[in-house]
């Protein structure tokens, strides 16, 4: 049986679309894998290494004497500390960002824990920021907030 050069033609076409198809898969699914590596880069840097956030995290991280007392009556409307409130709801605009691109499936909830789940959990230690947040149209990062997967409590022996 021997095939003819007018059969082989179309088969030997139809094998370089199929091979064409998978390099431009695996050509595209790497591209999409880098872009999104610059873009959790960039995220990272923003909310790190920028001072845009710094002071904020120190507040809530360490419950700085006055600055935490006067975010949580500002915040609270018991007090204005204008400069600290806005700098904080800046704060809470960049993770209603990151739970907008969860949302969209920009950003998967395992790469943002990884990057943020500390910060994350640390808004929710806060009933004040938990109800500013629900209170305030925060909408989304509230709802990443909810999906965060239950942390088992420390069994340290201290």
């Amino acid at each position: 049986m021997e095939m003819k050069l007018a059969e082989v033609i179309p088969i030997i076409g139809v094998v370089v679309a199929v091979i064409g198809g998978i390099i431009a898969l695996v050509t595209y699914r790497n591209s999409t894998r880098l872009k999104r590596a610059e873009w959790i880069e960039k995220l990272h840097s923003k909310f790190y290494e920028l001072p845009t956030y710094k002071r904020i995290r120190r507040v809530l991280d360490y419950q700085s004497v006055p600055e935490y007392e006067n975010l949580k009556k500002g915040i609270t409307g018991e007090h204005t500390d204008d400069e600290l409130c806005e700098l904080f709801v800046d704060y809470l605009n960049f993770f209603e960002y990151i739970a907008n691109l969860w949302e969209l499936k920009q950003l998967f909830r395992e790469e943002i824990l990884k990057l943020f789940e500390y910060y994350l959990r640390l808004l929710q230690q806060h009933d004040f920021i938990v109800r500013f947040i629900r209170d305030n149209g925060f909408e989304s990062l509230e709802k990443l907030l909810k999906s965060l997967p239950v942390k088992p409590e420390s069994t340290s022996k201290n």
